[in-house]
């Protein structure tokens, strides 16, 4: 659910009039919903559809977890929600010019995996699937291709080794934390759970799963410095949520909550790319009819935020 962050990010890239400013798109988890999105023209749409599919009861249901099916029923999502009910316009994504690489983890090599090339809707709803198939908890490993495919972020939570195997120059990478805040790992239970799963399926994946958060929190403390130097090669340029901003948990739910969420990830980006608060956009000035009388510059909401000479 965090996801819905990156998803307000990919917004505002989208209403810039960005998003082909790039060569290839890379997603990991719920990234790969956005990157699709993004590449399809629906990025602003889908931010709004985060309480849909993934608040909807049918894709939660730790009942049906006891009767031995998954928790988080991602295909009902991507298969019925995405496909039927709030299409995401998979010609769009194949028509975009725009290379779409959805990571996951190889369950058999304990290692990440970058899925691209799809050249069908289904290729792209099975990449989706398989990026963000939760170990245990949503159902078992995604057959594609010939591979065993687990959730992205067990082996490499932020895509960018991929990016860079590919030779980008430029990198912009969307991060759903505020600077500062460490990566979380799974309660107790449900990660002594997760890794019962795990080692049946392969025990080296059970490493992967421990070393996670610190993986993780190394990785964006590389990126950050990588973005602070200008001679960096890849350039990488690194857009977070601010200090303040609402941190959703991964199971939220609340529409209102995502909503804020989703907005505070636009207005990130919107800052970061345009240099300019979207808040104030379209404000309106009132000229005074004399140099003693000053201006109010007025936000959306029409609350006063300072006064121009």
């Amino acid at each position: 659910m965090r996801g819905v962050v990156s998803a307000g990010m990919a917004a505002a890239i989208e209403q810039l009039g960005l998003r082909d400013a790039f060569d290839e798109v890379h997603g990991a988890s719920a990234g790969a919903f956005n990157a699709a999105f993004l590449l399809a023209g629906q990025a602003a749409y889908l931010s709004t559809l985060y309480q849909y599919g993934f608040g909807d009861p049918r894709f939660v249901s730790f009942r049906r977890a006891l009767r031995g099916g998954p928790a988080f029923d991602m295909d009902h999502v991507i298969n019925h929600v995405w496909t039927r009910e709030r299409p995401l316009r998979f010609d769009a994504v194949l028509s975009s010019g725009l290379d779409l690489h959805c990571t996951a983890t190889d369950a058999d090599r304990a290692a990440i995996v970058d899925l691209t090339g799809l050249e069908t809707d289904e290729e792209i709803r099975c990449a989706m699937r398989a990026s963000a198939r939760l170990p245990w908890l949503a159902g078992g490993p995604v057959s594609f291709r010939g591979m065993r495919l687990l959730d992205a972020t067990l082996a490499e939570a932020i895509p960018v080794d991929a990016a860079c195997a590919g030779g980008a120059t430029d990198v912009l990478v969307l991060l759903t934390r505020p600077a500062g805040l460490a990566h979380a790992g799974l309660s107790p239970i449900v990660a002594r759970l997760t890794d019962r799963y795990l080692r049946a399926l392969n025990p080296a994946l059970v490493e992967l799963r421990v070393t996670r958060s610190p993986r993780y929190d190394a990785l964006t403390t590389k990126l950050a410095a990588q973005a602070c130097d200008p001679e960096h090669s890849p350039a990488v340029c690194v857009i977070r949520p601010g200090a303040g901003s609402l941190m959703v948990s991964q199971l939220e739910s609340r529409a209102a909550a995502l909503r804020t969420a989703a907005g505070h990830g636009l207005r990130s980006a919107w800052m970061a790319l345009d240099g300019e608060d979207p808040e104030l956009i379209g404000t309106l000035r009132a000229y005074p009819r004399d140099a003693d009388t000053p201006a109010a510059t007025l936000n959306g909401r029409g609350d006063a935020v300072r006064a121009a000479p």
